[in-house]
């Protein structure tokens, strides 16, 4: 997260993925996300989130805001990423103040592959769907909006590469997905829906105050270790780690 509003999205270099400049803009960030033989991405939180972390939490977050602070702080960046409203119920509810993201899997999605141009849902029914995507481009999610941070008015636009899928798939049909990657910061971070412009809202309209964040369902204990931390490091780390 960007100072709890996302996790800092590091740029991926095409090279390193064996992919030409030309291929990954041709058809983004996707291929990466995939991997070779296909990625199956479980929600990230509901990952970091158990109980079996908790000390990992405390432990980093002692290092930037001592022991005696560090229960409160890990208590607050678990609190601010696991919302249970987005869209207009979300709107209402922080009108008067306070800001909190659900980053959960909606609508009944327990789980995504990525695969090649497939992008495979796995429901909380068991069931499946699979869906070919085409790449459209670059869009900003957020444009125009802004927040309120540390006193100061910031931007919270940022970009995703937008795929459609190539049949009717429903609340399926868009996924935006941002720059991060298993290698790089050890999760992703995307959105779907239904409607291509309403997703394009961070603060307002029926994904308010949403974003899916995943980490491939085989990541070892290392890896976890290692976005746990990233995720203190980012909103506690003070004015250094901003200005990496």
């Amino acid at each position: 997260m960007k100072k709890i509003i996302t996790m800092a999205a590091v740029g991926i270099m095409a090279a390193g993925l064996g992919l030409t400049a030309g291929a990954q803009e041709e058809k983004g960030i996707l291929p990466a996300i995939a991997g070779e033989n296909g990625t199956t991405y479980a929600n990230l939180f509901e990952v970091i989130l158990d109980e079996q972390y908790d000390q990992l939490w405390l432990d980093y977050c002692t290092e930037y805001v001592g022991e005696e602070n560090a229960e409160a702080a890990a208590e607050m960046l678990k609190s601010s990423i696991s919302a249970e409203v987005y869209g207009e119920e979300a709107i209402e509810a922080y009108a008067d103040g306070g800001t909190a993201f659900d980053c959960w899997y909606i609508n009944d999605a327990a789980a995504f592959t990525m695969n090649g141009d497939e992008i495979t849902v796995e429901k909380t029914d068991g069931s499946t769907e699979t869906h070919t995507y085409e790449y459209l481009g670059v869009y900003n999610v957020g444009e125009g909006e802004t927040m309120e941070y540390n006193g100061e008015e910031m931007s919270v636009t940022f970009a995703c590469d937008v795929y459609e899928s190539t049949d009717e798939a429903g609340e399926f049909k868009y996924f935006l997905l941002r720059d991060d990657t298993m290698e790089e910061t050890y999760h992703i971070e995307f959105r779907y829906g239904s409607d291509l412009e309403d997703l394009q809202g961070y603060f307002v309209g029926p994904y308010a105050y949403w974003l899916a964040a995943g980490i491939d369902q085989d990541a070892d204990e290392e890896t976890i270790n290692a976005v746990i931390e990233l995720f203190c490091s980012e909103n506690l780390g003070g004015s250094e780690t901003e200005a990496e």
